[in-house]
């Protein structure tokens, strides 16, 4: 059972290093231009737009978290996208996973392993990416004419950075659900997308317009702190708990769907259990 998670890590470890870097390489140029724009940014500040989407730029903490912090969940959140439809669904599609579940192994401990190792690939990626962030912003806090302007500790977005993971696990576990429940990846992957993208609209409606703050409820992004305070007040365990339990729920639907998957054989849940003629 083992060997399986040591091989679906192991032949992806490369993707940490990939993404990891990238996103720390992307976030970086932000963090060693403030010190040069500060100035500009607080300006910004008072501009009604930037006001309505809860952007603060008048501090170096307001300022890492809206270009950042609330921007981070989009882009590694199409990689838990890929990653969670592909474990099952497009392993289906390309003949493979008709081979793993010949191993003599239970369905449940292949979903449990793979879903494991998974899981392990985003959160090397996530410390990779805010160990970067971190080395880079000591090494912007080190230069004699940006201490003034740079009231951010190293450890401080580290934390934050981490807080990002749990709706990871969430974007994951609805995907890999969806990939097992449905017919093939790429359906599971369009239905992911839409869901992924009404759920960032819904929360930023909700913060737009207050008529529609019940959106709040219902968007897993409303689920992580992405203001200024999430680097002095931490990471808010309640939200973190409900991504948790959501993400068990979706886990255990995709352990029951994948029970009854025919596989090689596109189908519907509906269609299970009949005959693939």
């Amino acid at each position: 059972m083992f060997n399986l998670f040591r091989h679906e890590l192991v032949s992806r470890w490369r993707m940490i290093f990939i993404w990891g870097i990238g996103l720390s390489l992307w976030g970086s140029i932000y963090i060693a231009i403030y010190p040069d724009v500060a100035e500009e940014m607080a300006a910004f500040a008072d501009m009604q737009i930037a006001v309505a989407m809860g952007m603060d730029m008048t501090t170096m903490e307001g300022f890492i978290a809206s270009v950042v912090i609330q921007i981070l969940p989009l882009i590694l959140g199409i990689y838990a996208i890929m990653l969670g439809t592909g474990t099952l669904a497009g392993e289906d599609d390309k003949g493979t996973l008709e081979m793993v579940v010949a191993m003599p192994l239970e369905r449940w401990q292949v979903v449990t392993m793979k879903t494991l190792a998974l899981l392990t690939l985003l959160l090397l990626t996530v410390i990779v990416f805010a160990i970067g962030e971190s080395v880079a912003l000591a090494v912007v806090s080190n230069i004699t004419e940006a201490r003034d302007v740079i009231t951010l500790e190293p450890q401080q977005l580290f934390t934050a950075l981490l807080g990002i993971y749990p709706l990871m696990v969430v974007i994951f576990s609805i995907s890999l659900f969806l990939g097992a429940i449905m017919p093939n990846r790429r359906i599971a992957l369009a239905v992911m997308v839409t869901i992924y993208l009404a759920s960032y609209v819904a929360n930023s409606a909700a913060g737009l317009v207050e008529s529609l703050n019940w959106l709040e409820t219902i968007s897993i992004f409303s689920y992580v702190n992405t203001s200024g305070n999430v680097f002095t007040e931490g990471v808010e365990m309640a939200d973190v708990a409900v991504l948790l339990a959501i993400s068990v729920v979706f886990f255990l639907l995709a352990v029951v769907s994948f029970q009854g998957r025919n596989v090689t054989v596109g189908q519907w849940f509906w269609q299970r259990g009949q005959s693939p003629a």
